[in-house]
This record gives C-alpha cells, sequence and structure tokens, in this order.
C-alpha cells in the first residue's frame, strides 16, 4: 500500500510544471485557445462585425519563460485596403434607327429591298441583296411547313462587302429589286405561294443569349461618328409579309391587253347610233310609201351602189350574212395522232462557275404513231436572258452528211435525252457575271434523211419551259454598278416609288 501511494505522488509532482504551463497558455489572449465563452452582446454580432481583441487580464500569472503564445488572428470582416474600385458604367447607347422593309406585290416578283435611315445621324450600310434570309411558312400540305431561304455559301458575301458599302445619310433609303428566286431556288421555289407567310432576315445572326459579349463585326448597321451615335446592329427583320395571290405587275398586265376583246376595224360607212336613227327617220319620211312595195327586187343592189357614198369602192363595204349563205369556210383537217416532239428542260440548274453550266433536254414522241427522227446536241438553239442582257446560242445548220445509225426510232410515248455545256454552244461571255439567267432551248430538226431513202420527222420544237440557271461564281462580280441612296419615299408615294427604284 505504501508503495502505490509513493508511485501516485511521484507521478504528481512530474505532471506539476506541465499542468502550469497549461494554465499560463489558457490566459493568454489568442481567440483559438480562449476558454471563456462570448458575451450575449457578442454572441449577437454578426460574422463581418470587428471583434476587439482583449488584452491579459488582471492578476492572471504570466506565460512561463520558455512557452510560445499564439499571435492574435485578424478578424474576419476588416475590409480588404487593396481592393479595387470598378469603373462607373456609362449608359447603353439607343438602338440603330435603320429600318428593314420587304415589298412583295406577288408570290413571283419582282421584289423590292428597302433600308431606311430614320434617324438624326448618319449610318453604315451593305447594300447587298445576298445578305438577305427568309423563312416561309407554306400552307401547301405535301411540302415542308417552313422553308429557309438564303444565298448559297459560293454567293454570299462571306463579311461585309466592302464595295458595297452606302452611307446614308438622315431622310435617305437604299432600295433594290430583285428576283426571289435568288434565294429560293430549286424545290424551295414552290414555297412561294399565295397565302405563305415571309419572315426576312439581313445581315449577321446576333451573338447567342448566353454569351456576354458585346455584338461583333460584321455590322448591317452601324454610326460613322466617334464616339458613336447609337449602337451597331449585327441584323435586322422585316415586317412579316404575307404573300397575295396576285400575278406580277407584267403579266396582270399581259393577262389585261389579252383578256380584252380586240377593237372591230373601222367602218367607214358606219355611223353612230342618233345619226342612224335620224338619217332613217328622214329616208322614210322623204320617200312614198308606194315607192318601197312597188320596188322591184332586182332593182336592190343599184339601190345599194346609189346610196353608197361617192368615193367609196365597194370592197370597203361590209358584206352581209346573205352573201355566206355557201355555208362556213373549211377548217384544214389535222391528224391528232400523227408523230409530233414536245421539248422540255430541267426547271433548274445551279452551277458552280460557268465552265460547269449543264442543262438536259428531253424530247418526247406525244403522237399515237411512231417517227423516225435524228436528235443531235448541235441543234439545240438557246435564248438566254441574264444580268447582262439578252443572248442567242444559234443552232447549227443542216449537214446532210448524218450516218443512217444516228437516226432512231422513237416509239409513242418515247424520249430522247440530250446534255451539253451551255459554254461549248454560247459566246465566251454570255456568263461573265454572277447570278440568274433564264435559258430557253429551241430544237431544230433539220435533217430529213432523203440522201439515204429516209422520210424523217423534221421540225422547229420550241421547249415548253424555261430553265433557271443560278451561276455562283464568275469573273464579274454580281453587281455592276456602286450603290446609290435615293430619298426615302413617303407613304402616299410608296406604292410609284416601287417602280422608279434603283434597279441593279
Amino acid at each position: 500500500m505504501r508503495t502505490r501511494l509513493v508511485r501516485i505522488a511521484c507521478l504528481f509532482t512530474s505532471i506539476a510544471p506541465a499542468a502550469a504551463a497549461v494554465m499560463g497558455l489558457a490566459s493568454s489572449p489568442a481567440p483559438a485557445l480562449a476558454e471563456e465563452k462570448s458575451s450575449p452582446a457578442q454572441q449577437s454580432e454578426g460574422p463581418g462585425s470587428a471583434v476587439p481583441t482583449e488584452g491579459p487580464k488582471a492578476g492572471a500569472a504570466p506565460p512561463p519563460a520558455g512557452s510560445k503564445v499564439a499571435a492574435p488572428k485578424a478578424s474576419v470582416g476588416a475590409p480588404k485596403t487593396n481592393a479595387k474600385k470598378k469603373a462607373p458604367e456609362s449608359p447603353p447607347l439607343p438602338p440603330s434607327p435603320a429600318r428593314l422593309w420587304l415589298i412583295a406585290p406577288s408570290p413571283h416578283g419582282p421584289w423590292t429591298l428597302r433600308i431606311d435611315n430614320e434617324g438624326e445621324r448618319p449610318m453604315r450600310i451593305p447594300a447587298d441583296v445576298r445578305l438577305l434570309r427568309l423563312e416561309v411558312d407554306t400552307l401547301n400540305k405535301r411540302a415542308k411547313k417552313t422553308v429557309r431561304c438564303a444565298a448559297p455559301a459560293g454567293l454570299k458575301p462571306s463579311g461585309f462587302p466592302e464595295r458595297r458599302a452606302l452611307l446614308l445619310a438622315p431622310g435617305q433609303s437604299y432600295m433594290e429589286h430583285f428576283d426571289p428566286r435568288l434565294l429560293c431556288f430549286g424545290k424551295d421555289e414552290a414555297a412561294l405561294a399565295g397565302g405563305s407567310v415571309v419572315r426576312t432576315w439581313y445581315g449577321w445572326g446576333p451573338p447567342p443569349k448566353w454569351s456576354k459579349k458585346p455584338p461583333a463585326a460584321p455590322f448591317a448597321a452601324e454610326s460613322t461618328d466617334d464616339p458613336p451615335a447609337f449602337a451597331p446592329a449585327p441584323g435586322l427583320a422585316a415586317p412579316t409579309v404575307v404573300l397575295s395571290y396576285g400575278l406580277p405587275p407584267k403579266e396582270a398586265a399581259a393577262n389585261d391587253a389579252g383578256g380584252a376583246e380586240p377593237a372591230s376595224p373601222v367602218d367607214e360607212t358606219a355611223q353612230p347610233p342618233g345619226d342612224k336613227a335620224a338619217q332613217s327617220s328622214g329616208d322614210k319620211a322623204a320617200q312614198p310609201r308606194g315607192d318601197k312595195a312597188a320596188q322591184p327586187t332586182d332593182d336592190k343592189a343599184a339601190q345599194t351602189s346609189a346610196d353608197r357614198p361617192a368615193g367609196e369602192s365597194p370592197e370597203k363595204r361590209v358584206p352581209s350574212d346573205k352573201s355566206h349563205s355557201a355555208g362556213p369556210p373549211i377548217k384544214p383537217i389535222v391528224d391528232a395522232n400523227a408523230p409530233r416532239l414536245e421539248l422540255t428542260s430541267e426547271p433548274w440548274s445551279d452551277a458552280a462557275s460557268p465552265r460547269s453550266i449543264v442543262v438536259r433536254v428531253s424530247a418526247k414522241n406525244a403522237g399515237r404513231r411512231a417517227m423516225t427522227v435524228a436528235i443531235r446536241s448541235r441543234m439545240l438553239e438557246f435564248h438566254v436572258a441574264g444580268p447582262n442582257g439578252e443572248t442567242s446560242c444559234a443552232a447549227a445548220p443542216p449537214t446532210g452528211a448524218i450516218p443512217r445509225d444516228l437516226f432512231r426510232t422513237l416509239k409513242p410515248g418515247a424520249s430522247a435525252d440530250v446534255s451539253l455545256l451551255l459554254r461549248e454552244v454560247c459566246p465566251a461571255d454570255t456568263f461573265n457575271r454572277e447570278g440568274l439567267y433564264e435559258v430557253t432551248a429551241t430544237l431544230h430538226a433539220n435533217e430529213p434523211g432523203s440522201e439515204l431513202g429516209l422520210d424523217a420527222y423534221t421540225a422547229v420544237v420550241p421547249a415548253k419551259n424555261t430553265t433557271l440557271l443560278r451561276v455562283k461564281s464568275a469573273p464579274e462580280p454580281f453587281y455592276a454598278a456602286a450603290p446609290r441612296a435615293v430619298p426615302t419615299p413617303k407613304p402616299e408615294a410608296s406604292q410609284a416609288s416601287e417602280h422608279e427604284a434603283h434597279d441593279e
């Protein structure tokens, strides 16, 4: 028992110096080692409030000489002296005063592009119709519901077209007529019909909604001032347009002229109704009643010649219906079953350059009997209407030297197809400009085969349709002249100004 007590006493004596050191550290002001609880006032303060450090309490034992005292930590809510001050934000610029309009009087064109400067400061725009993009909502259930039309990559400018840069003063506009088939090409042309809804965008797309960066060049409208007077616009949107069911102005005028009744030839003997009535009553009053009954039938011709005015030839008088009592004129007989050719060409062709323009033509026997005919590519004639005007690519004359194996027999309904490069048959400068062309083919089947003892079919057959050709790249640019600004048309005179606008 005594041994155990001695051991416990020795253990307490060895622990006493370490306990004294621990008590000295506990009395230091370090918050991490403080054992005292904070007051209720300090507990109510938020985490951001500064808490002043307390000094050593009076009567507390000083720490031992060899002990380390923890340094007081900085307060959590102390302000940072190196914090950067934010620069004051400048007020946002007003939106661009450029206004885009799409004027579509008919589904088939021509349409008009118009950009107005409705602001008080000048602006810079790219005057290029190839920057248009169309979204067409169709009513045709067989076609796609929404058709997106735009210029192809080879034809559309990749960046801002500096040659087409145009400065618009306040109150000025840019107007250009164009064919909508330049954008809605090929099968997309079917979307251009009455009742379709067209949404138009001009220029380049805006940055995505999630992007915080400001819009970058190129711009569809920007200020010419420094600093800018308004914010630049990457693109412009036009009001939504609903296509009508009407015809283009030229076709409507042609239909009106063709549907009107032709004026009757001038009859020198004809008189106004009033004069006729007066003359008839005067003749009746001057002629006795007995003379009319007593006049013989054979003297009617003599009386007619006597009533004719002097100097008038008998051929000028309109013959009466009695002169045609012999019967109607005999009409020529038409053999509906005779062999005949019908020529059709492909509706459209998209070419990367003038060297790659290919047109395919099909000649079909639309009759009920077989025919023998020679069809060669040199027999085709083409009429080309494009940006540089109209050009005729003539066919070759007959040679009379075609061998027998080149004459073919076409049964009823059979056809012969011919494909050729237009660069080989047309003048070299026919397709020197980019853009749209309309090509009309005509077949000159001019080889009768009489030198071979054949009775071949010969005729001049025009094509039933035209081929719409689009050339993406050519030696000459899409535009031949620089753009120009025109005064903004007034609302009441906008329709009349469309026909007088600058046409590139």
